[in-house]
């Protein structure tokens, strides 16, 4: 598998209930867990079969209730709640059976579809928080890499630790980090107590920013939403780690609980480089809120997504374990 169209490739097996072509993939988790976002891009292409030809997504708003498993493919069901001349609404359930043959629901989510209006009272959206630096001058994250390996700000082997990890991205888009940018100063935290060049700014205001476009070409407004379903929900649990230089792996646990996935425009062509900022907002109780936003060229926000994620703090060693040291 090496596209979005591949990996979330779906076929109708009964009315309003969907199967997986491949077993769901793994990014971000040394566990045989699934990418969240894997399991949101199953339930968004679900949720646009059959829907009206003048009707387009506007929101995905669900709660993961457990983790999808890598070694078996998911099942999606839909229900239709709403369907008339303006508005289109369903119920979306991503499961999985298990080794008892029992299904457990690892998603559910609700789905809005909102027919295209003739004309716009009013058309206005806020830019990003910051400036970055444009496509052509922001690094390839292979370019980062050899940087920070070359200034000896990362190991060879930190390096091939942050690919095992994220190698799936890459495959499926073709991604630029703004040199402005904490998730590519530090290559997403893996640069452990890097100084950057927001230190100065309280964590509510440091931000990440990169360009990014799908690698295969998509055409429809199914394939486009869909794929940012896919995109749009990566990197987002672990800001407030990344925000301060820290990876993913200094968390105790650190996953999406609930999320909003908001489409701003109805055409949205994801063909073409788009700039996404993530920004968190808030962290108590072992939860944090944080934020993706993604703006076309031209600088119109054309999509969001806000999630609650669990963060919780890394285990204390044992005594045991720390004799092993």
């Amino acid at each position: 598998m090496s596209t979005l169209k591949e990996i979330l490739a779906l076929e109708q097996v009964q009315p309003n209930r969907f199967k997986g072509k491949f077993n769901p993939p793994r990014m971000g988790n040394v566990l045989p867990i699934a990418f969240g976002g894997y399991t949101i891009g199953v339930a968004t292409q679900a949720a646009c079969y059959d829907i009206p030809e003048n009707h387009r997504l506007y929101s995905v708003d669900g709660n993961f209730l457990g983790p999808a498993l890598t070694d078996r493919p998911v099942f999606v069901n839909t229900k239709t709640y709403r369907s008339t001349k303006t508005f289109t609404t369903k119920l979306v359930e991503v499961l999985q059976k298990q080794d008892d043959g029992k299904e457990r629901v690892c998603l559910v989510a609700l789905a809005d579809f909102h027919v295209i209006e003739p004309k716009s009272f009013m058309v206005y959206s806020a830019p990003p928080t910051k400036e970055y630096s444009s496509v052509e001058d922001s690094w390839t994250p292979a370019e980062r890499k050899k940087m920070m390996v070359d200034e000896k700000i990362l190991t060879q082997a930190e390096v091939d630790r942050h690919d095992k990890l994220f190698q799936l991205m890459g495959t499926l888009i073709d991604m630029r980090f703004t040199k402005q940018s904490i998730h590519g100063q530090t290559l997403q935290g893996f640069a452990k107590g890097l100084k950057t060049t927001q230190e100065h700014l309280p964590l509510t205001e440091r931000s990440s920013a990169d360009w990014l476009k799908v690698r295969e070409k998509v055409a429809t407004h199914a394939e486009n939403v869909t794929s940012l379903a896919f995109l749009l929900d990566a990197s987002i649990s672990f800001q407030p780690l990344v925000l301060q230089s820290m990876p993913l792996t200094e968390s105790g646990a650190c996953s999406t609980l609930e999320f909003s996935l908001r489409f701003l425009t109805p055409e949205i062509n994801i063909n073409d480089f788009h700039i996404r900022e993530w920004k968190t907002y808030a962290g108590d109780a072992a939860r944090t809120f944080s934020e993706a936003r993604l703006w076309d060229s031209k600088g119109k926000m054309v999509a969001s997504m806000s999630q609650t994620c669990i963060l919780r703090p890394p285990k204390k060693a044992t005594a045991a374990e720390k004799s092993k040291l």
